[in-house]
């Protein structure tokens, strides 16, 4: 991933570490509930513990996001769908 301006080049590629993180940890999430009942005492607590690492992982790439001008936003959404075929989590809200 390749900043517009290079002085934002590694908020960049952390942005990008981040998201894939963020994607990582969402599919790991999703394939517990393959096994685990959501609606245990169990699950309850274990959903509550996912959706804070989630949210605190989002906050981080979202604080990221925020500093960043909104052509790198662009740029960074660009170069991100022409890698993955989708576009990215971490700069939904600032593009």
């Amino acid at each position: 991933m390749q900043a517009i301006n290079p002085k934002y080049t590694k908020k960049i590629q952390r942005l990008y570490k981040l998201d894939r993180q963020y994607s990582d940890l969402v599919d790991a999430h999703q394939r517990v509930w393959d096994t685990e009942d959501e609606d245990s005492n169990y699950g309850y607590r274990l959903r509550g513990r996912q959706e804070a690492a989630e949210s605190k992982l989002f906050d981080r790439m979202d604080a990221i996001a925020e500093e960043l001008p909104k052509r790198e936003c662009l740029n960074f959404d660009v170069q991100y769908k022409q890698i993955h075929g989708y576009t990215s989590t971490a700069v939904v809200y600032h593009v």
